[in-house]
């Protein structure tokens, strides 16, 4: 079972339940008039996208990437309080700031085949591994579009298991669905299993699909690419920040003559020597 929350309920509260059983619920997490606004910014990019996905996606699902840069509706999505005060919770013991891993609208459409589990630090596999119990390095999180449920391949989800050894096999009663309404995020630690289960109506369901990682840590889908400045600009800076535009400490990802807090806005000196401080130093 996957515990469900509102948006407005305690954080303290979530964040509780969401460290013991890896994943939660959060209904209200972002308004229909924020996702009525995406996908009618998206229809036409979703529409000429294949149906596909080769064995890992499970064959039948459409995907649309670089949100950032095509549509300013997602400032909402990513900058949504409930999402970023779970992060500040989750991450922010390990890193100064965090940014967002990976961006896109997934639809699952009827039939192919399950998406295996498997865990979102497993493209860090094997120069950072996560082990039961340490610190986390990703927050993940999907919007749902349309409803979730069982019938149209609602995510499937494996309580606990952030806890495991890596090489565990999860059984079959311990995957759950993450049915949901419209407007709710499943929001689950980057170490827990999950993947797309088989839609066997003849609608499809749609989805946001992102999270965040620590901030010193290379993002799974370079926004950078994805998003260039030029789009990036037309975003406010909460947005800015969170698809990478500031950097992690003073001289982590600083780049000359700007800001480090908003790398899109230019600032003297170009650099501040005294974050050099912050690393171990020697006097010999």
């Amino acid at each position: 079972m996957i515990r469900h929350f509102n948006a407005s309920d305690s954080c303290d509260n979530m964040l509780g339940v969401l460290r013991e059983d890896g994943v939660i619920i959060v209904e209200d997490a972002v308004s229909q008039m924020v996702l009525a606004r995406l996908m009618g910014d998206l229809n036409d990019d979703l529409s000429g996208a294949p149906v596909g996905g080769g064995d890992f996606f499970g064959g039948a699902m459409r995907r649309v990437h670089g949100l950032a840069r095509r549509t300013t509706a997602i400032a909402d999505v990513i900058t949504a309080p409930v999402l970023t005060d779970l992060a500040d919770g989750v991450l922010l013991e390990n890193c100064r700031n965090y940014r967002v891993q990976v961006l896109g609208l997934f639809q699952v459409w009827q039939g192919g085949k399950l998406q295996p589990l498997h865990r979102d630090v497993g493209v860090y596999e094997p120069y950072v591994l996560r082990e039961p119990g340490g610190k986390e390095i990703l927050l993940s999180w999907i919007v749902a579009v349309s409803d979730f449920t069982a019938a149209n391949g609602a995510t499937r989800i494996v309580p606990g298991s952030h806890t495991w050894p890596r090489d565990r096999i999860a059984r079959e009663e311990e995957v759950v669905q993450a049915e949901m309404p419209s407007g709710a995020a499943v929001v689950y630690l980057g170490s827990v299993l999950h993947g797309a289960a088989i839609n066997t109506t003849d609608q499809p369901r749609s989805a946001i699909v992102s999270g965040y990682a620590v901030g010193w840590l290379r993002q799974e889908e370079s926004q950078f690419i994805d998003c260039p400045p030029e789009a990036a600009a037309r975003l406010p800076l909460a947005a800015r920040q969170l698809l990478g535009y500031r950097a992690h400490s003073p001289i982590l990802g600083w780049a000359e003559q700007r800001d480090p807090d908003d790398l899109l806005a230019e600032r003297e000196p170009d650099v501040a020597a005294e974050g050099y401080k912050v690393q171990s130093l020697q006097n010999v």
